[in-house]
């Protein structure tokens, strides 16, 4: 059995259809999506739509998921805070129909096959450890490779090393039951496996922040009671999404973010998370600690951003 294991689509229709073309193409039998199909670009009903009509999947929801569920019954005329623009947009492009199916998902799933048990989430607090955090945080990933750039073989044996060498996390592993997990959320693809037990993150397919702008995925195939994984990237028009991205109505509603998105699109380097502290920090200096901030801290993070400067200090 092979699955197509996708998640963290974030409304990028078009590299959402190269990797279920991909996917196809690699004779896979079913899919698996973790979450986070919307929410940063302006695709939200095409997905949503064809996540509706996909066969043989498993599909669970996210954060972004999540956001939408505590905002549908904000009033409008209360969704006035521009750090928030881009949730609204979605929530007001979604159809009704469709906002009920995202926000009804569940959020995790447990499936089994041949005897292998594979549990499903969108994310997973073993990979966030305080000690390996370098790895596994996107922000702090991308601190390490503007530092010194690693190869994803390298990341791949570097991070199962971490994890390994820090006893709280190595206890964490060990108290799990055998099985497959699979969890996404920090845009960053890796797999490792570890007396019997398998983790696959597949990455983001419409949002990358590994440095390698292609849309990723991972194949599980599950046989005889064993599984194996393939990581795959694919190429799609980055500039023609690029270009749909400026000229579209999100642009229109949320343009500062629509700029943080299209760099990080171009790129596959991470850009959000690091505008987002820099947000945070500007409204923490004007006395603001919770979110969102007000619109005149909102106005003053962006005139004083460094697209050029991924840290945003």
């Amino acid at each position: 059995m092979k699955y197509a294991i996708i998640s963290d689509i974030h409304g990028n229709y078009p590299a959402f259809m190269s990797v279920i073309e991909d996917a196809k193409s690699q004779a896979v039998d079913a899919y698996i999506l973790l979450g986070d199909y919307t929410y940063r670009y302006p695709w939200a009903n095409e997905i949503v739509e064809d996540l509706r009509r996909l066969e043989s999947a498993h599909i669970i929801r996210g954060n972004g998921e999540g956001y939408l569920s505590a905002l549908r019954d904000k009033s409008k005329s209360d969704m006035t805070d521009e750090q928030s623009k881009p949730l609204y947009w979605v929530l007001h492009a979604l159809t009704p129909k469709n906002l009920e199916y995202l926000t009804n998902l569940p959020e995790t799933m447990a499936i089994s096959h041949d005897g292998v048990d594979i549990h499903i989430a969108h994310s997973m607090d073993l990979f966030y450890q305080p000690s390996v955090i370098e790895f596994f945080h996107t922000i702090n990933f991308n601190k390490m490779m503007m530092r010194t750039p690693i190869s994803h073989e390298e990341y791949l044996a570097r991070g199962q090393k971490a994890l390994l060498e820090c006893p709280v996390a190595l206890a964490e592993i060990n108290a799990l039951p055998k099985g497959v997990y699979l969890f996404g959320h920090n845009h960053l693809q890796f797999n490792m496996f570890y007396e019997g037990r398998y983790f696959i993150n597949p990455g983001s397919c419409g949002m990358a922040a590994d440095w390698d702008a292609t849309a990723a995925y991972s194949i599980l195939d599950c046989a005889y009671g064993a599984c194996t994984v393939l990581e795959r990237r694919v190429k799609y028009d980055l500039s023609i999404v690029a270009k749909e991205l400026v000229t579209s109505s999100f642009y229109d509603y949320a343009p500062a973010w629509s700029d943080i998105i299209k760099a990080q699109l171009l790129t596959g380097k991470e850009y959000f998370g690091f505008f987002v502290n820099h947000v945070n920090e500007t409204g923490a200096r004007l006395g603001q600690t919770t979110y969102p901030v007000s619109n005149e801290a909102w106005d003053i993070a962006v005139k004083t951003w460094d697209m050029d400067n991924l840290r945003g200090e």
